[in-house]
């Protein structure tokens, strides 16, 4: 405790020895000594954490409670511990594997209970047998979900196993009466035929009717599932799905399972906004940006507020707004920078400067060249300078030139903001 205490202490001395000698004061230097007293300090700690969890486990106590006493053979204390048991578990709201694993330990401690008096009792072990599909299958399912993720990613084409024993087992349709398999299981489907829209509804109806009974790590998978599908489909072409990612972030930050211990991404933070920004949602974007700007990394939060606040300001047309806002700011993520750079180009062109739109696009195109580790993204940030500078040059007046203008543009693959160009045509 001592040690604890003084390492918490602001005013502590740094080095170990100063350290030792105040929490031993008489005791000789030993860094032997002092290895072991932070040895145990940290198993303390260990079990601490341990216990904590423990102690924070819905119905963990009670069933260990009850396991330690049937196995003394103290009865009535056994009964009493199982009672308890089962009432936490079911005034929590959790339904999830977890619940399954821990109704399963229940049932076996009160068989191993009962069946010493009534040997012949059968009911157990169609219980028991019953609550092991179960937590089997809601597991299951979840790995399932999370590798056909990590396929998608990383193109994989290794098959985990007892897949179609998980088809074959759910054509029983009891299993899908728990939210617990059919959430899973409508996911993985949603996930395996991107195609069909028919499971990515039943999935969305699954997670908001009954998103409570899973831990927020399980609800937070869950989300990124979804929108990850969407903006696939966003990406092939269906915007209506924009739609879908909205309700899920909005859905995932109401309930804080985008959170992470109170920290919201950056990376999320900018693709929320992207997606209220295309569903129009405006008044939403700009709550949002407020809103959730202090639960960034502190590292991020200038940057990621001032660019975030500057598209909106430029999807309201206010381009002088977005323009003051991006040339006070400070970018020094290289890819965030470039896509500050480019909202300045559009913003000039939009405002007819196009005799300092042309020096912004040369002293662009020089920090593209100079700018190390930025790969793919170099090509498709020249392209999109290369053809703002043919297009700002371009004579209107000859329909040939302009009509070949747009047509390299549209058939070039490497090309950032290709619909923004296209749309000056």
């Amino acid at each position: 405790m001592l040690l604890y205490q003084a390492l918490l202490d602001k005013n502590a001395p740094e080095d170990n020895e100063s350290l030792f000698a105040r929490i031993c004061p008489g005791k000789p230097w030993s860094p032997t000594a002092f290895r072991l007293l932070m040895s145990d300090l940290q198993k303390l700690l260990d079990q601490y954490l341990a216990l904590e969890h423990w102690l924070d486990t819905p119905a963990a106590v009670e069933t260990d409670m009850a396991q330690a006493y049937r196995q003394r053979g103290l009865e009535r204390h056994f009964e009493d511990a199982l009672n308890l048991a089962k009432t936490g578990l079911e005034r929590n709201a959790l339904r999830n594997s977890e619940y399954f694993i821990r109704s399963g330990q229940l049932l076996w401690e009160e068989a191993r209970f009962q069946t010493q008096h009534h040997p012949e009792e059968e009911r157990f072990f169609t219980a028991l047998s019953d609550n092991a599909d179960l937590i089997w299958l809601s597991q299951k399912l979840r790995y399932l979900c999370l590798y056909k993720a990590y396929q998608t990613r990383f193109q994989s084409n290794r098959e985990l196993p007892f897949r179609a024993e998980v088809d074959s087992l759910l054509s029983r349709p009891d299993f899908l009466h728990h939210p617990a398999v059919s959430t899973w299981y409508y996911c993985l489907k949603m996930l395996e035929s991107p195609e069909s829209d028919q499971f990515f509804q039943l999935f969305k109806t699954e997670v908001f009717a009954h998103g409570f009974i899973f831990r927020a790590e399980e609800m937070r998978d869950l989300h990124l599932f979804a929108i990850n599908y969407c903006i696939r489909k966003v990406n092939e072409g269906h915007s209506q799905f924009f739609h879908d990612i909205m309700d899920f972030y909005k859905d995932g930050l109401s309930k804080g399972h985008l959170l992470d211990r109170g920290v919201l991404s950056h990376f999320t933070y900018y693709n929320i906004v992207a997606a209220a920004l295309q569903t129009c949602d405006y008044a939403w974007a700009e709550n949002f940006i407020q809103d959730y700007r202090n639960m960034l990394e502190r590292r991020y939060r200038d940057s990621a507020y001032s660019f975030n606040m500057a598209r909106l300001k430029f999807a309201r047309k206010a381009y002088p707004e977005a323009l003051e806002l991006l040339q006070h700011s400070n970018y020094h993520e290289p890819l965030l920078n470039m896509a500050a750079k480019t909202m300045a180009i559009k913003i000039y062109y939009e405002l007819d400067e196009y005799e300092v739109l042309d020096a912004h696009l040369e002293a662009f195109i020089k920090y593209i060249r100079r700018k190390p580790g930025l790969g793919y993204h170099r090509q498709h940030y020249l392209q999109m300078a290369r053809f703002t500078q043919k297009l700002i040059h371009l004579n209107w007046i000859n329909k040939a030139e302009v009509q070949l203008l747009r047509d390299r543009i549209a058939a070039e693959p490497a090309l950032a903001e290709k619909e923004w160009l296209l749309e000056r045509f």
